[in-house]
């Protein structure tokens, strides 16, 4: 397995997307985005809840990094050459002699490949349903900073059988009964 990976992207057209992602953030409840980016032989996959662009970019490898996206647009803005040459690590991003912590992985299997895509302004419904279709591994759900999402929603959803298990008690439902109504809805 690599411990590191160049790539190579044209400024306006990495920090373009930046922006449009974040203009498409605000409009979110999720100001303050955190941005996968995803290198893949020929180009760079940028995703944050809601929305995802494609740019081209010279890659030598493949990897994941998360980072947040006001942050990185600063960066890039900050940068004066038209081309930008940054460096992947193990936790860190390299741009000249700059260094940014991120949350680094490095693909040797497809494990947390995919991106996990959500409407801009998801609901703990959206989570709950992603989590209990089991679709996405545990290091997909850790690498997109969805765990506190997910206890939330699933903690929702618990709390949400146990009121109707109450409710319905006096019918002859067990929150056995309500829990498998309730999970096999939101599972499909």
């Amino acid at each position: 397995m690599p411990n590191s990976i160049p790539f190579t992207v044209k400024k306006n057209q990495l920090l373009d997307a930046l922006k449009k992602m974040q203009i498409i953030a605000k409009t979110s409840r999720n100001i303050d985005s955190t941005l996968e980016v995803t290198l893949l032989v020929g180009f760079l996959h940028l995703v944050i809840p809601g929305v995802e662009f494609h740019i081209h970019s010279n890659t030598l490898g493949s990897a994941k990094f998360t980072i947040n996206l006001k942050y990185f647009i600063d960066v890039v803005n900050s940068e004066k050459d038209k081309e930008l040459s940054f460096m992947v690590e193990d936790g860190v991003l390299k741009l000249r002699g700059f260094k940014f912590n991120v949350l680094t992985t490095f693909f040797e299997t497809d494990s947390i490949l995919r991106s996990i895509k959500l409407p801009m302004s998801y609901t703990f419904l959206d989570i709950a349903r992603l989590y209990l279709s089991e679709k996405f591994t545990t290091e997909e759900i850790e690498f997109n900073k969805l765990q506190s999402d997910v206890s939330f929603a699933i903690n929702k959803v618990n709390n949400d059988i146990d009121k109707i298990t109450s409710t319905m008690k006096k019918y002859g439902f067990s929150r056995a009964v309500v829990a498998e109504m309730i999970l096999s809805k939101l599972k499909n």
